[in-house]
């Protein structure tokens, strides 16, 4: 029986008084962070302390409607929440690329189809067991993924067009199309953005342990078992990004050129 949520709060267990314990001690790793920051001018430290606030709400808000979706093991409810979770990290991407226009319009259904259909996939082949408890932590893995290869695939795009501008113009006026002017920045932004999960992917079991497999052992889950479970999470991540790059990335190109293939990328420095 799962416990009330305000009763939660007014009487909380030993492992909820530690963890918020281990919490304020870990945000002493995110005052070094800023203070490097700020010492090595990297400039990030305004997006490490909102995102840690913003995070800390994010993720607590979301822990309590797990509470209820859980219970409920509803199936509309739980596409329902990855949508708002496919949603929401289309417009983190976004807002990451806030110099570049029209991203949002790329992200949000490159994110929103792949991991939706690569999630609702796994259901009916029965590779994922449709309950909360698994298609949440799964599909979050997904979406996330997805979000920062989207992030990296457009920017590199948006990037390179005005590095290479005229080249891209030259292409253009010898009969080329958007996407074939194009073509090999999206191949080489998609193998970038997939290429830190292949090294773990590769080096999975010797050199890290991930976190799916590491909270279910926590959970009490058989390590073997949690170990096959992760094994299933890497494809899922790379069919959604792959997926999730396709589709943005020929959005996007629409946001970079107009009807009569004029490139709209304003030159570097502008």
């Amino acid at each position: 029986m799962q416990m009330d949520i305000i009763d939660l709060f007014l009487n909380p267990p030993p492992e909820l008084i530690d963890a918020f314990f281990s919490y304020l001690v870990g945000l002493i790793l995110v005052v070094i962070i800023i203070l490097l920051s700020k010492w090595q001018g990297i400039g990030v430290e305004d997006k490490i302390l909102i995102g840690t606030i913003r995070g800390t709400i994010q993720i607590i808000l979301m822990a309590l409607v797990l509470e209820i979706i859980f219970e409920l093991q509803d199936m509309v409810l739980i596409f329902g929440l990855l949508t708002i979770m496919s949603i929401f990290a289309a417009h983190t991407a976004a807002s990451n690329l806030d110099e570049i226009p029209g991203v949002l319009k790329a992200t949000l259904p490159g994110i929103t189809i792949g991991s939706l259909f690569v999630m609702f996939l796994c259901v009916i082949l029965g590779i994922v067991e449709p309950v909360g408890e698994y298609i949440i932590p799964m599909g979050g893995m997904v979406i996330g993924n997805s979000m920062g290869l989207s992030s990296l695939a457009l920017e590199r795009m948006w990037s390179n067009a005005q590095k290479q501008r005229d080249l891209l113009e030259t292409a253009l006026a010898l009969g080329a199309s958007a996407y074939q002017a194009l073509d090999l920045t999206i191949k080489e932004s998609v193998k970038a953005g997939l290429l830190p999960n292949l090294n773990r992917y590769a080096a999975l079991g010797i050199v890290t342990i991930p976190g799916l497999m590491s909270g279910m052992i926590i959970g009490g889950m058989l390590p073997v078992v949690a170990a096959l479970y992760q094994v299933i999470v890497f494809p899922m991540i790379f069919l959604g990004s792959i997926i999730n790059a396709l589709i943005s990335s020929r959005i996007f190109l629409r946001q970079m050129f107009n009807e009569r293939l004029q490139i709209m990328v304003p030159p570097l420095g502008e």
